[in-house]
Protein backbone atom coordinates (compact mmCIF):
# COMPACT_ATOMS: atom_id res chain seq x y z
CA UNK A 1 0.00 0.00 0.00
CA UNK A 2 1.05 3.61 -0.42
CA UNK A 3 2.33 5.54 2.60
CA UNK A 4 -0.88 7.55 2.84
CA UNK A 5 -2.91 4.33 2.70
CA UNK A 6 -0.88 2.86 5.55
CA UNK A 7 -1.41 5.97 7.64
CA UNK A 8 -5.16 5.70 7.17
CA UNK A 9 -5.60 1.97 7.50
CA UNK A 10 -2.62 0.74 9.50
CA UNK A 11 0.42 -1.08 8.21
CA UNK A 12 -1.27 -3.78 6.15
CA UNK A 13 1.32 -6.16 4.76
CA UNK A 14 1.32 -9.57 3.16
CA UNK A 15 2.53 -11.09 6.44
CA UNK A 16 -0.27 -9.63 8.61
CA UNK A 17 -3.02 -9.57 5.98
CA UNK A 18 -5.17 -11.98 8.00
CA UNK A 19 -5.58 -9.33 10.71
CA UNK A 20 -7.44 -7.05 8.30
CA UNK A 21 -10.81 -7.48 6.58
CA UNK A 22 -10.52 -8.61 2.99
CA UNK A 23 -11.08 -5.77 0.55
CA UNK A 24 -14.04 -6.33 -1.75
CA UNK A 25 -14.42 -4.53 -5.07
CA UNK A 26 -17.71 -2.74 -5.64
CA UNK A 27 -19.67 -4.51 -8.42
CA UNK A 28 -18.80 -2.98 -11.77
CA UNK A 29 -22.24 -3.73 -13.18
CA UNK A 30 -23.72 -1.61 -10.39
CA UNK A 31 -21.51 1.37 -11.19
CA UNK A 32 -18.46 0.42 -9.14
CA UNK A 33 -15.15 2.07 -9.88
CA UNK A 34 -13.23 0.21 -12.59
CA UNK A 35 -9.67 -0.81 -11.57
CA UNK A 36 -7.08 0.05 -14.21
CA UNK A 37 -3.35 -0.42 -14.64
CA UNK A 38 -1.75 2.01 -17.09
CA UNK A 39 1.46 0.46 -18.44
CA UNK A 40 3.49 3.26 -19.98
CA UNK A 41 7.07 4.53 -20.04
CA UNK A 42 8.09 7.94 -18.78
CA UNK A 43 7.85 11.04 -20.99
CA UNK A 44 5.07 9.41 -23.02
CA UNK A 45 2.13 11.69 -22.21
CA UNK A 46 0.58 9.43 -19.60
CA UNK A 47 -0.47 12.16 -17.16
CA UNK A 48 -2.41 14.25 -19.67
CA UNK A 49 -3.84 11.08 -21.21
CA UNK A 50 -5.11 9.72 -17.91
CA UNK A 51 -6.49 13.09 -16.80
CA UNK A 52 -8.39 13.33 -20.09
CA UNK A 53 -9.65 9.74 -19.98
CA UNK A 54 -10.90 10.00 -16.41
CA UNK A 55 -12.45 13.43 -17.02
CA UNK A 56 -14.36 12.24 -20.07
CA UNK A 57 -15.39 9.09 -18.18
CA UNK A 58 -17.21 11.28 -15.67
CA UNK A 59 -14.87 12.40 -12.90
CA UNK A 60 -11.14 13.05 -12.95
CA UNK A 61 -9.08 10.72 -10.76
CA UNK A 62 -5.39 10.86 -9.88
CA UNK A 63 -2.74 8.50 -11.13
CA UNK A 64 0.48 7.68 -9.30
CA UNK A 65 3.59 5.67 -10.08
CA UNK A 66 2.97 3.04 -7.43
CA UNK A 67 5.52 0.51 -8.69
CA UNK A 68 8.35 3.06 -8.87
CA UNK A 69 8.91 6.27 -10.81
CA UNK A 70 12.28 5.15 -12.18
CA UNK A 71 14.25 1.99 -12.75
CA UNK A 72 16.05 2.08 -9.38
CA UNK A 73 12.81 2.52 -7.42
CA UNK A 74 11.01 -0.09 -9.50
CA UNK A 75 13.77 -2.62 -8.87
CA UNK A 76 13.69 -1.79 -5.16
CA UNK A 77 9.91 -2.03 -4.84
CA UNK A 78 9.31 -5.11 -6.97
CA UNK A 79 12.55 -6.75 -5.90
CA UNK A 80 11.42 -6.67 -2.28
CA UNK A 81 8.47 -9.01 -2.91
CA UNK A 82 8.02 -12.63 -3.88
CA UNK A 83 5.76 -13.71 -6.73
CA UNK A 84 3.00 -14.54 -4.24
CA UNK A 85 3.36 -11.17 -2.54
CA UNK A 86 3.21 -9.36 -5.88
CA UNK A 87 0.00 -11.16 -6.79
CA UNK A 88 -1.55 -10.28 -3.43
CA UNK A 89 -0.36 -6.67 -3.56
CA UNK A 90 -1.89 -5.76 -6.91
CA UNK A 91 -5.29 -7.19 -6.02
CA UNK A 92 -5.38 -5.63 -2.55
CA UNK A 93 -3.84 -2.31 -3.54
CA UNK A 94 -6.14 -1.72 -6.50
CA UNK A 95 -9.15 -2.68 -4.42
CA UNK A 96 -8.23 -0.17 -1.72
CA UNK A 97 -7.56 2.44 -4.38
CA UNK A 98 -10.98 1.97 -6.00
CA UNK A 99 -12.57 2.58 -2.61
CA UNK A 100 -10.54 5.77 -2.09
CA UNK A 101 -11.68 6.90 -5.55
CA UNK A 102 -15.21 5.54 -5.17
CA UNK A 103 -16.80 8.66 -6.70
CA UNK A 104 -14.77 8.28 -9.89
CA UNK A 105 -15.67 5.87 -12.70
CA UNK A 106 -12.01 4.83 -13.05
CA UNK A 107 -9.12 4.34 -10.63
CA UNK A 108 -5.63 3.57 -11.89
CA UNK A 109 -1.97 3.49 -11.10
CA UNK A 110 0.84 3.85 -13.59
CA UNK A 111 3.22 0.94 -14.06
CA UNK A 112 6.44 2.06 -15.73
CA UNK A 113 7.82 -1.13 -17.27
CA UNK A 114 11.59 -1.62 -17.23
CA UNK A 115 12.97 -4.72 -18.91
CA UNK A 116 14.89 -5.96 -15.86
CA UNK A 117 12.12 -5.26 -13.32
CA UNK A 118 9.47 -6.69 -15.68
CA UNK A 119 10.99 -10.16 -15.27
CA UNK A 120 11.21 -10.07 -11.46
CA UNK A 121 9.11 -12.67 -9.56
CA UNK A 122 6.82 -9.99 -8.09
CA UNK A 123 6.15 -8.52 -11.53
CA UNK A 124 5.32 -11.97 -12.86
CA UNK A 125 3.00 -12.50 -9.88
CA UNK A 126 1.25 -9.23 -10.65
CA UNK A 127 0.80 -10.21 -14.30
CA UNK A 128 -0.49 -13.68 -13.43
CA UNK A 129 -2.98 -12.15 -11.01
CA UNK A 130 -4.20 -9.72 -13.66
CA UNK A 131 -4.67 -12.61 -16.07
CA UNK A 132 -6.66 -14.78 -13.65
CA UNK A 133 -8.56 -12.37 -11.41
CA UNK A 134 -12.11 -11.64 -12.58
CA UNK A 135 -13.95 -10.12 -9.60
CA UNK A 136 -13.80 -7.74 -11.45
CA UNK A 137 -11.41 -7.91 -14.37
CA UNK A 138 -8.51 -5.51 -13.93
CA UNK A 139 -8.32 -3.39 -17.06
CA UNK A 140 -4.92 -2.81 -18.66
CA UNK A 141 -3.95 0.03 -20.98
CA UNK A 142 -0.57 -0.32 -22.70
CA UNK A 143 0.58 2.92 -24.31
CA UNK A 144 3.75 3.64 -26.27
CA UNK A 145 5.21 6.76 -27.85
CA UNK A 146 7.63 7.45 -30.68
CA UNK A 147 10.91 6.60 -28.88
CA UNK A 148 12.74 9.41 -30.67
CA UNK A 149 10.33 11.91 -29.10
CA UNK A 150 10.82 10.25 -25.72
CA UNK A 151 14.59 10.69 -26.01
CA UNK A 152 14.14 14.33 -27.00
CA UNK A 153 11.82 14.92 -24.06
CA UNK A 154 14.33 13.38 -21.66
CA UNK A 155 17.11 15.49 -23.18
CA UNK A 156 14.98 18.60 -22.66
CA UNK A 157 14.77 17.99 -18.92
CA UNK A 158 18.49 17.31 -18.73
CA UNK A 159 19.05 20.88 -19.97
CA UNK A 160 17.77 22.20 -16.67
CA UNK A 161 20.02 23.84 -14.13
CA UNK A 162 19.47 25.74 -10.88
CA UNK A 163 18.68 28.98 -12.71
CA UNK A 164 16.57 27.46 -15.46
CA UNK A 165 14.09 24.88 -14.21
CA UNK A 166 10.77 23.82 -15.69
CA UNK A 167 7.73 22.05 -14.35
CA UNK A 168 6.99 18.53 -15.53
CA UNK A 169 3.65 19.77 -16.89
CA UNK A 170 1.87 23.07 -17.47
CA UNK A 171 -1.72 23.83 -16.58
CA UNK A 172 -3.87 25.27 -19.36
CA UNK A 173 -3.57 29.04 -19.36
CA UNK A 174 -0.24 29.11 -17.51
CA UNK A 175 1.50 31.08 -20.25
CA UNK A 176 4.75 31.55 -18.33
CA UNK A 177 5.10 27.80 -17.74
CA UNK A 178 4.28 27.07 -21.40
CA UNK A 179 6.80 29.68 -22.59
CA UNK A 180 9.56 28.17 -20.46
CA UNK A 181 8.70 24.66 -21.62
CA UNK A 182 8.81 25.57 -25.30
CA UNK A 183 12.02 27.54 -24.87
CA UNK A 184 13.69 24.60 -23.12
CA UNK A 185 12.33 22.29 -25.83
CA UNK A 186 13.97 24.25 -28.63
CA UNK A 187 17.54 23.80 -29.83
CA UNK A 188 18.23 20.51 -28.07
CA UNK A 189 21.44 18.76 -28.99
CA UNK A 190 20.46 15.08 -29.01
CA UNK A 191 23.40 12.68 -28.51
CA UNK A 192 23.72 10.48 -31.59
CA UNK A 193 26.56 8.10 -30.65
CA UNK A 194 24.16 5.44 -29.38
CA UNK A 195 20.94 6.74 -30.92
CA UNK A 196 20.31 3.75 -33.19
CA UNK A 197 21.01 1.31 -30.35
CA UNK A 198 18.69 3.25 -28.04
CA UNK A 199 15.88 3.15 -30.60
CA UNK A 200 16.50 -0.56 -31.16
CA UNK A 201 16.30 -1.19 -27.41
CA UNK A 202 13.05 0.76 -27.15
CA UNK A 203 11.31 -1.26 -29.85
CA UNK A 204 12.67 -4.52 -28.43
CA UNK A 205 11.24 -3.54 -25.03
CA UNK A 206 7.85 -2.69 -26.58
CA UNK A 207 7.80 -6.12 -28.21
CA UNK A 208 8.81 -7.81 -24.95
CA UNK A 209 5.98 -6.15 -23.02
CA UNK A 210 3.43 -6.84 -25.76
CA UNK A 211 4.49 -10.48 -26.13
CA UNK A 212 4.18 -11.01 -22.37
CA UNK A 213 0.66 -9.58 -22.23
CA UNK A 214 -0.42 -11.73 -25.16
CA UNK A 215 1.31 -14.92 -24.03
CA UNK A 216 -0.26 -14.60 -20.56
CA UNK A 217 -3.69 -13.96 -22.14
CA UNK A 218 -4.02 -10.62 -20.39
CA UNK A 219 -6.83 -8.72 -22.02
CA UNK A 220 -5.64 -5.20 -22.70
CA UNK A 221 -6.01 -2.27 -25.02
CA UNK A 222 -2.91 -1.08 -26.82
CA UNK A 223 -2.57 2.50 -27.99
CA UNK A 224 0.05 5.05 -28.95
CA UNK A 225 0.56 8.72 -28.17
CA UNK A 226 0.47 9.41 -31.90
CA UNK A 227 -2.89 7.71 -32.47
CA UNK A 228 -4.40 9.62 -29.57
CA UNK A 229 -3.07 13.09 -30.37
CA UNK A 230 -2.09 13.24 -34.04
CA UNK A 231 -5.34 12.10 -35.66
CA UNK A 232 -8.27 14.25 -36.71
CA UNK A 233 -10.82 11.82 -35.24
CA UNK A 234 -11.33 10.44 -31.74
CA UNK A 235 -11.61 6.77 -32.75
CA UNK A 236 -8.63 5.76 -30.61
CA UNK A 237 -10.11 7.41 -27.52
CA UNK A 238 -13.46 5.70 -28.10
CA UNK A 239 -11.69 2.36 -28.51
CA UNK A 240 -10.26 2.77 -25.01
CA UNK A 241 -13.58 3.84 -23.50
CA UNK A 242 -15.33 0.87 -25.08
CA UNK A 243 -12.75 -1.45 -23.54
CA UNK A 244 -13.01 0.21 -20.12
CA UNK A 245 -16.79 0.17 -20.15
CA UNK A 246 -16.85 3.77 -18.99
CA UNK A 247 -16.91 7.04 -20.90
CA UNK A 248 -18.11 7.96 -24.39
CA UNK A 249 -17.66 5.08 -26.84
CA UNK A 250 -19.47 6.79 -29.72
CA UNK A 251 -19.99 10.26 -31.20
CA UNK A 252 -16.84 11.60 -29.53
CA UNK A 253 -14.86 14.24 -31.44
CA UNK A 254 -11.34 15.58 -31.03
CA UNK A 255 -12.94 18.88 -30.09
CA UNK A 256 -14.55 17.09 -27.12
CA UNK A 257 -11.20 15.56 -26.24
CA UNK A 258 -9.19 18.79 -26.35
CA UNK A 259 -11.90 20.56 -24.34
CA UNK A 260 -11.23 18.04 -21.55
CA UNK A 261 -7.50 18.76 -21.41
CA UNK A 262 -6.27 19.98 -18.03
CA UNK A 263 -2.62 20.11 -19.07
CA UNK A 264 -1.21 22.16 -21.93
CA UNK A 265 0.71 20.57 -24.83
CA UNK A 266 4.28 21.88 -24.82
CA UNK A 267 6.13 19.54 -27.20
CA UNK A 268 7.55 20.99 -30.42
CA UNK A 269 5.84 19.27 -33.35
CA UNK A 270 8.76 19.65 -35.74
CA UNK A 271 12.14 18.08 -35.03
CA UNK A 272 13.76 20.81 -37.10
CA UNK A 273 12.67 23.21 -34.34
CA UNK A 274 13.36 21.05 -31.31
CA UNK A 275 16.77 19.75 -32.40
CA UNK A 276 19.87 21.91 -32.76
CA UNK A 277 21.55 18.98 -34.56
CA UNK A 278 18.52 18.08 -36.66
CA UNK A 279 20.56 17.59 -39.85
CA UNK A 280 22.84 15.09 -38.13
CA UNK A 281 19.91 13.14 -36.70
CA UNK A 282 18.10 13.24 -40.05
CA UNK A 283 21.16 11.97 -41.93
CA UNK A 284 21.66 9.19 -39.40
CA UNK A 285 18.06 7.96 -39.68
CA UNK A 286 17.41 8.64 -43.36
CA UNK A 287 17.10 5.52 -45.50
CA UNK A 288 16.86 3.25 -42.48
CA UNK A 289 14.00 1.58 -40.64
CA UNK A 290 13.73 4.48 -38.20
CA UNK A 291 13.38 7.23 -40.79
CA UNK A 292 9.60 7.32 -40.20
CA UNK A 293 10.20 8.50 -36.63
CA UNK A 294 11.26 11.92 -37.95
CA UNK A 295 8.66 14.66 -38.19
Amino acid sequence: MTKSSRRREGNLTFANRHQFPKCEYAPIEEGGTVPVIFIVNGRSGSDVTWATLSTLAGNVSPIGEHTGENRVKAMDFLGSMTEEEGAWWVKEHLCQFTHYQCRAPLAAFKWKPFVDSWSLPAAQGILKQIASFDQPKIKVIFMTRNPLDVLISKAKYKKQNKRNRIEAHCQLGDEECIRKQKKMGTGISLPTENLLNNLEDSFAAFKNFTDTLEEMNIRHVKTTYEDLYNRDDAEEWMKIFKYLGRGPSKNLTMENVTAAFALAPTFQKNHSESLANYAKVRDLLSGGKYEELLH
